[in-house]
């Protein structure tokens, strides 16, 4: 090969090699409007946080300040429990019943526990199903308790005698339609809680007292009154009791995921355990 033939090929082979395209790297190119549509997209909505204010009485051992200022008692634990399976927030409030419920029909509480229903507070409230049941039970001066051989609250008023009475519990259809009574109303003395419906028996203000028979108990017991008072044969039906949401800051569909988170707890066995720790 001559030296001309060799240096034309290399000539050829330069422009080659030249002429290659360089190797392009793949890139994603955000155009401006693409910007814009990401920049209009609605976000996510995240579900607003949920948070219900509870409102509780002195009324051991379901509902009570206990040590160190802490909320306690059964129905307190059943719906920490309940508000736990649901991410719910529960802030707390304590009163006397009287004040609790002025301030759940004026919406300033979402929560009240303890309740029984009736038609005039289904006007403002929406209720659980049942988690527990409530028996009232009268109790009078160990002293006094033989002179009272009467086998109903009707009986005992009818012949005189005081019963006291919480403002605004509700102790069913009996005493409701007693207390309706011109006649017999006089024969029921109010107290706005149960330690003082205690105080009025032993002040001799009233014959007996109508108590929830495990909350006259867990007085009696807190107090030492076991040689002063004593609970009567004499009891009420026992009655349902509810959970009871207000209708101006609660929505139905908040009720019923209550309802479900209850009867998971039922189902678990944890609900059990908490009966027996507040009522053996």
């Amino acid at each position: 090969m001559n030296l001309q033939h060799l240096l034309c090929s290399a000539v050829v082979c330069l422009l080659l090699f030249g002429c290659k395209p360089a190797e392009t790297q793949t890139s994603a190119v955000i155009t401006a409007d693409a910007v814009a549509k990401v920049a209009e997209t609605p976000a996510e909505p995240k579900a607003a946080p949920c948070q219900l204010k509870l409102g509780f009485e002195s009324w051991e051992p379901y509902q009570y300040v206990g040590l160190e200022q802490q909320a306690s008692g059964l129905d307190i634990e059943i719906v920490q429990a309940v508000a736990g399976r649901m991410n719910c927030t529960l802030v707390l409030q304590h009163g006397t019943w009287q004040e609790l419920l002025g301030q759940f029909r004026q919406g300033q509480l979402d929560v009240l526990l303890g309740a029984s229903k009736t038609p005039a507070r289904e006007e403002f409230a929406l209720f659980s199903e049942p988690y527990r049941a409530e028996q009232f039970q009268l109790f009078v001066r160990k002293d006094d308790a033989a002179k009272y051989n009467f086998a109903s609250v009707a009986e005992m008023v009818a012949a005189k005698h005081k019963v006291g009475l919480i403002s605004d519990y509700y102790y069913g259809e009996q005493i409701s339609a007693l207390y309706g009574d011109d006649q017999m109303r006089p024969q029921f003395v109010e107290s706005s809680m149960s330690e003082q419906n205690i105080a009025v028996l032993l002040d001799d203000q009233v014959d007996a007292v109508l108590e929830d028979s495990f909350v006259g108990a867990a007085i009696i017991r807190r107090k030492g009154l076991e040689q002063q008072v004593q609970p009567h044969s004499i009891k009420l039906d026992e009655t349902p009791i509810y959970v009871m949401f207000s209708k101006s800051t609660v929505q139905p569909e908040q009720v019923s995921s209550f309802n479900q988170a209850l009867q998971q707890l039922k189902d678990s066995g944890d609900y059990q355990q908490l009966l027996s720790k507040y009522q053996s």
